[in-house]
């Protein structure tokens, strides 16, 4: 399909006005999101035990562990310290590999269990606003490359160019080669 400049020019205008749009709605719509972390173990809450504010002290920090951190994080190191030895001693590349790997991806977990992300309140028209932003942003971008679909694919080297239209006649024909054949055994 071949497009004049004027449409590319209208189409590159549109792009960058359904980009902005998106970008705006989804910088407006992450602007309402708190992202933190606890500091703390999962699973220990706000008070532990009798240690907490329990006997009517303050007892650990108010009832909270101070910097005690995810629990088993230091511990996956180790796999990991194994791992990369193995790896830089050149033997048992498999398990290395497996164990690096697998350590990067149980600390990976671990950081993101112990994110907390909440959402800001927000109102009904502001939520409609980001929501209307960013469908419409996307909307406008693809709209905008739509009409450069490939309708001539670039030939690939080593292969001899195809005409469209005969990959139809290539497989009609052979398709009747193969009935031709099957006739010919059924007799």
């Amino acid at each position: 399909m071949s497009r004049s400049a004027s449409n590319q020019a209208g189409d590159v205008i549109q792009f960058i006005v359904g980009g902005c749009l998106f970008g705006g709605g989804v910088f407006l719509f992450m602007n309402q999101v708190l992202v933190r972390s606890d500091g703390l173990a999962p699973g220990l809450g706000r008070s532990f035990g009798r240690l907490g504010s329990g006997w009517g002290g303050s007892g650990w920090a108010g009832g909270q562990l101070v910097g005690l951190g995810t629990p088993g994080m230091g511990l996956l190191m180790i796999p990991l310290a194994i791992g990369v030895c193995l790896l830089f001693a050149g033997s048992y590349q498999r398990w290395a590999r497996l164990l690096v790997w697998g350590s990067l991806a149980a600390l990976f977990v671990g950081v993101l269990n112990s994110v907390r992300i909440t959402f800001l309140p927000a109102t009904l028209w502001q939520l409609a606003v980001y929501v209307v932003m960013i469908a419409s942003g996307g909307g406008l971008m693809f709209r905008s490359l739509s009409g450069y679909a490939d309708d001539n694919p670039t030939p690939v080297p080593g292969l001899p160019p195809q005409d469209p239209r005969g990959d139809d006649a290539d497989l009609r024909r052979e398709l009747s080669e193969l009935r031709r054949r099957l006739d010919n055994m059924d007799r």
